[in-house]
């Protein structure tokens, strides 16, 4: 049986719901129906997948966060590091680069523990700390004269060490706020940037604190295939082991 026009229009609400990270099946009646339509029926979800496939992305999971999309860069749907504010210099996009491949080794030290769907919430505070411990390691493979085998996070673990963990500014309306020119401020920005996404939520429960969403933790496999992932995680064993 061939799809119908209003086939078609629950296809297109589908992606539309896809594509808004903040939306849930539980919240929208609509989401619901035709995520249900998405699971059980098979010519629904060929013709779901066969449109997404035309935009640049696949379906990673259709559990309760909805319809959870892994995007490829060239997609009209990707978002880029360069879409963060103050990511207009190369060394700010290493800084935003490094800062979010830490975050999923910091809260997913191992492949093993990408299974685990237990909650993590991360302190901007803990992570500014282990990013800079990380660096350090870093510094002290390189001085050793040993390969890092990613040229970015080469570069990357330099810029972060060059800028202090806090730097206030001084004057208008950024006057005793953090300033771009210190790590915590874009611990800070990727955790608030992964909120709007629906990967992470601000924890009440303590000052400078976020949960991370299922969303993440399905996101986060994907990155821990990249090269610099388990570089850095495999660092942290290490070091963690002669501890």
């Amino acid at each position: 049986m061939s799809l119908t026009d209003t086939d078609h229009t629950d296809i297109g609400l589908l992606v539309s719901f896809a594509i808004r990270p903040t939306q849930r099946p539980g919240r929208h009646l609509d989401y619901q129906r035709v995520i249900s339509r998405y699971r059980a029926e098979l010519e629904f979800k060929t013709a779901t997948n066969a449109i997404l496939h035309g935009l640049g992305a696949r379906v990673l999971s259709d559990g309760d966060f909805g319809l959870i999309l892994g995007i490829e860069p060239e997609s009209p749907l990707a978002f880029r590091i360069s879409d963060l504010p103050y990511t207009g210099k190369p060394e700010n996009k290493l800084l935003a680069g490094l800062v979010l491949t830490g975050l999923v080794a910091f809260a997913y030290p191992s492949t093993q523990e990408l299974d685990d769907d237990r909650v993590r919430r991360v302190s901007a505070r803990d992570l500014d700390a282990w990013l800079r411990e990380l660096c350090e390691r870093l510094r002290s493979h390189d001085a050793a004269g040993d390969v890092i085998p990613e040229e970015g996070l080469d570069e990357a673990w330099r810029t972060y060490l060059a800028l202090p963990p806090v730097h206030y500014g001084e004057a208008g309306r950024g006057s005793g706020k953090l300033t771009s020119r210190c790590t915590r401020y874009w611990v800070q920005a990727i955790l608030t940037w992964l909120t709007g996404q629906g990967m992470a939520r601000v924890d009440s429960s303590a000052e400078d604190t976020w949960t991370l969403t299922e969303r993440f933790r399905v996101h986060a496999k994907e990155i821990a295939l990249e090269r610099a992932y388990s570089f850095i995680a495999e660092l942290h064993r290490r070091e963690e082991s002669r501890g």
